[in-house]
């Protein structure tokens, strides 16, 4: 079904041509506030303030009913819902294709500026109520929507003139202080041959702007003045030196966007984008192109290009001065008018472009340094560099706008070899083309080098098996220049010996991202010396850094670097793969111990020399540690286990349980196993206990009780050699849990009640209680709820002994119990706040499932005690978190019931769900 999403104009939804209703007042302000920003996060904070028009007094409460809002709009949409859920916030998630404003903006980044104009059908949203709306997220649209205007008008002056003195009239009528606006119509007139009327324009707008803002025109206005005085109507004896645009370019969509709103971004001003950089082969010059040639109607006096040969493997760097040279000869100087002394060169270049409006493409440059010198002068120019180094200095001391280019997705890159080698051989191959695409990663250079083997006779199939096997020599050829090999080795040639050995040794780290201390422990540097290295690796673009201060690598550029560590000599290879592990394990062990109450650590031995340990200084710490490294995390036990690191391949998932358990991760099941295979060949029987307990806990989640049972019965006996009574209470309570969610309640009070005698005598209070809470439920659910009462506030009493820190599920699970048990007894008040008390124990160890669960309890209570406005409250919260859950396939059953539940309450209620 084709779904459509309209803003420009009435706020409009489409589904297969139908208009879909969608809902009136604070529905629409939603769905129109995401779909101005398509794609992206929108936070609650900032939604709360379009649709409700500023802080409302209740803000909480105003959240809450902000998910009942975007419930029922999911549900108006129906099919054509767009509308995700995302930490903290929502997104729209639309194709480009789908809505009229990216639609706008793409046909204006193609110089489509006709067809962009005609999508729009009225006022913007003009049926959508918001004031913040439209004071803050509507005008910079209708900015968007002149400047449009203004460049189709600069298209038609080359045409029809007379029809557009009329329309131009009527728009400095709207915009009285637009200039250029008065400068089109100057022109129209003037080519027009009413020179009189012309300079009549200059001297209406002249006093308009002196008696409005007190200032006199500006260049664009002196400019068509100018030219009318002068007489002279522009020819195209102008230099055009921009290479013939890309005849395959695919994709970047989003990058020539962010080009062009940079450019927006500064009317008027020189403007220096600096540098379109990326990796070697990345497509840098082939975007710089595509852009320019877009814009090159912008700049009447011409464009210039040059390639710097920065990183040329056949030739030296392109000297500035020779550059400058060519320039001028381009310019119209003679060889007598061309200055011999670099400085004369170089204001004789700067004075001749202060003059002109002109686009400069200086590609592939080296270094800032290389760059200053073709910098021109006046306000009226567009400069555009392209370089493997970021040239930082650039933007700090000429403010350049750098641009970072990444690699293709799969859409574009399946869509670049169809251009190359026809859409007929792709179709005829998919799963070859799926492998290709896979495995060159996104890399333009990359994928031109298969597509030039394709089009020489190269089955696809067999080029996908070479990737498969050898991925760095199947995309090299004979070529040096565009070989992948040659191309990254130049980089790294061009940077210091200690950047180089830092690249190097990253091809020992598993990815797919890395931290610095990661880094420094790999090297055995020290931070500052780390940070030295990784700045000049991005400089170089030979490492990526992100927002949130992590590095990464493209796969390419991983597997060359692995290849070269691998000629490293093996006790430098095993001393930093050692140091790496420790690393790992001494960070993962100070997060996991923040998640954890009174157990002990798994680690004695202090890390090895030269590792950083990243220390987690309290829970939030702990939890954005787990969640910055968990795919490293995982990856480093593959390796380890690749290399016969038992010891790192159970430990690690030992400690990553708790987190993985309370977000869903569905990696922990195949994690465990690995881990209790590696513990099982190290033959340490505790090991075997603490992974068949982890196992059994992964698999009950899933509803496999007899699997679970399975392993708590191998843990318990794998535990019983050391007879630690308390591990036995542990595992016991995991086989009373299984017992009842099988609803074998008998039995899950006699496998508690048998180790009662010997646990509560035990002078750990915290364990006792545990045990005495667990002890406490399989009374209740056997109907002893006056019993169970009992226990449970024993075991709630010898909680309040310990120093707890917030982030076990002992006291949680204990309130839990006590609201259930308060709930049966008919005690509604307790059970609420009993409920409350564990809510807010969940809430902060970040447990989402237990979270969910609670808040269903809560609404189930609520509408027995006859308040089903926060009973809905608490049961859209929990289906939304269901909805947002890392697999949602498994959270179906429960997404059910409290959809059902809901639908109930808003029956009773008489309100909408």
């Amino acid at each position: 079904m084709i779904v459509e999403y309209r803003v420009l104009g009435p706020l409009e939804v489409l589904a297969a041509g139908e208009p879909v209703a969608v809902p009136a007042g604070r529905g629409r302000v939603l769905l129109a506030t995401l779909l101005l920003r398509p794609n992206q996060f929108v936070s609650v904070d900032e939604l709360v303030e379009r649709i409700w028009d500023g802080a409302p007094a209740d803000h909480e409460r105003v959240r809450k009913t902000l998910q009942m809002v975007v419930l029922r709009l999911r549900q108006a949409l129906g099919a054509a819902n767009c509308v995700r859920t995302m930490s903290g916030g929502y997104s729209a998630e639309v194709e480009p294709d789908q809505l009229d404003l990216t639609r706008f903006r793409a046909l204006v980044d193609q110089g489509e500026f006709r067809a962009a104009l005609e999508l729009w059908r009225g006022p913007v949203l003009g049926d959508v109520t918001s004031e913040a709306l439209h004071r803050d997220d509507v005008p910079p649209l209708l900015e968007e929507h002149v400047v449009a205007l203004e460049r189709r008008i600069d298209q038609d002056l080359a045409r029809d003139t007379g029809a557009l003195v009329a329309e131009l009239r009527s728009l400095v009528q709207r915009h009285p202080l637009r200039e250029t606006f008065w400068a089109q119509l100057m022109l129209a007139l003037h080519r027009s041959n009413q020179q009189a009327e012309a300079l009549a324009v200059y001297q209406e707008v002249r006093g308009h702007l002196m008696d409005e803002l007190g200032v006199d025109p500006g260049e664009r206005l002196r400019e068509a003045h100018r030219q009318v005085l002068s007489g002279e109507v522009p020819v195209d004896a102008v230099p055009r030196q921009l290479p013939a645009g890309i005849p395959h370019f695919v994709g970047r969509e989003r990058e020539l966007a962010r080009l062009t709103e940079l450019l927006r971004a500064r009317p008027g001003e020189p403007v220096l984008i600096s540098a379109i950089n990326g990796i070697g082969g990345v497509g840098k010059t082939a975007l710089a192109v595509q852009w320019a040639h877009q814009q090159a109607e912008r700049f009447p006096d011409g464009q210039l290009y040059v390639n710097l040969r920065g990183f040329d493997t056949r030739a030296d760097p392109a000297d500035p001065l020779s550059v400058l040279h060519d320039f001028l000869v381009a310019l119209g100087f003679s060889a007598n008018e061309i200055p011999n002394s670099a400085e004369a060169l170089v204001a004789a270049y700067r004075s001749a472009l202060a003059k002109r409006r002109m686009l400069l493409l200086l590609d592939n440059a080296r270094d800032a340094d290389q760059v200053r010198p073709l910098l021109p002068g006046g306000a009226a120019n567009l400069v555009v560099v392209t370089s493997r180094n970021r040239l930082a200095g650039l933007a700090a001391r000429e403010g350049a706008l750098p641009v970072a280019l990444d690699v293709l997705d799969e859409r574009q890159s399946t869509a670049l070899l169809a251009e190359r080698i026809g859409a007929g051989r792709v179709e005829a191959e998919p799963d070859a083309v799926r492998r290709l695409v896979e495995r060159c990663a996104g890399l333009p250079l990359a994928l031109g080098i298969v597509a030039a083997r394709a089009a020489y006779g190269d089955a696809l199939g067999t080029l996908a098996d070479e990737l498969d096997g050898e991925r760095l020599d199947a995309l090299d050829i004979d070529d040096p220049v565009t070989g992948v090999r040659a191309v990254f080795s130049w980089s790294l040639r061009s940077v210091s010996a200690p950047a180089a050995t830092v690249f190097v040794l990253l091809g020992l780290h598993p990815g797919p991202d890395f931290a610095l201390s990661a880094v420094a422990s790999l090297a055995a540097l020290s931070r500052a010396e780390t940070r030295r290295a990784l700045t000049e690796l991005v400089a170089g673009s030979l490492v990526q850094v992100s927002a949130n201060g992590r590095y990464s690598q493209h796969d390419l550029l991983r597997d060359y670097a692995a290849e070269r560590a691998a000629e490293l000599p093996a006790d430098v290879r095993d001393a930093a793969v050692h140091r790496m592990f420790d690393h790992y394990l001494h960070t993962t062990q100070s997060c996991w111990q923040q998640l954890q109450f009174n157990i002990p650590p798994i680690l004695t031995e202090p890390p090895a020399p030269g590792v950083v340990v990243e220390e987690a200084g309290d829970p939030d710490a702990a939890w954005a540690g787990f969640g910055a490294e968990l795919r490293v995390l995982l990856g480093v036990v593959e390796r380890a286990n690749e290399l016969g690191a038992d010891h790192v391949v159970w430990q690690v998932p030992f400690m990553l349980h708790g987190y993985l358990s309370r977000q869903g991760h569905l990696e922990a099941a195949g994690l465990h196993r690995l881990a209790l295979a590696a513990a099982q060949r190290l033959g340490d029987l505790t090991a075997q206990s603490l992974m068949h307990r982890r196992i059994a806990s992964v698999l009950i989640g899933f509803d496999d009780f007899d699997g679970g049972e399975h392993h708590l019965r191998e843990a318990i006996r794998c535990a019983q050699p050391g007879g630690d009574v308390l591990a036995e209470a542990h595992l016991r309570r995991g086989l009373a849990f299984t017992h009842e969610r099988q609803g074998r309640l008998a039995d899950a009070l006699e496998v508690l009640a048998e180790i009662h005698p010997r646990v509560e005598g035990h002078s750990d209070s915290y364990e006792v209680g545990r045990h005495l809470s667990a002890l406490g439920r399989a009374h209740h659910i056997t109907g002893e709820n006056e019993r169970a009462l009992e226990l449970c506030l024993q075991a709630a009493g010898k909680f309040a002994e310990t120093d707890f820190n917030g982030q076990d599920e002992g006291p949680g699970s204990n309130q839990e119990t006590l609201g259930d048990i308060y709930l049966a007894l008919g005690r509604h008040a307790e059970s609420l706040a009993s409920y409350e008390r564990a809510l807010r124990m969940w809430r902060d160890m970040r447990s989402a499932t237990d979270i969910a669960d609670i808040l269903r309890k809560m609404g189930e209570a609520l509408i027995r005690t006859g308040d089903p406005g926060r009973a809905r409250e608490c049961l859209a919260e929990a289906l939304q978190i269901h909805e947002g859950a890392l697999d949602a396939v498994y959270h179906l059953p429960d997404m059910q019931q409290l959809r059902d539940l809901l639908a109930s309450v808003a029956h009773a209620d008489g309100t909408t769900a």
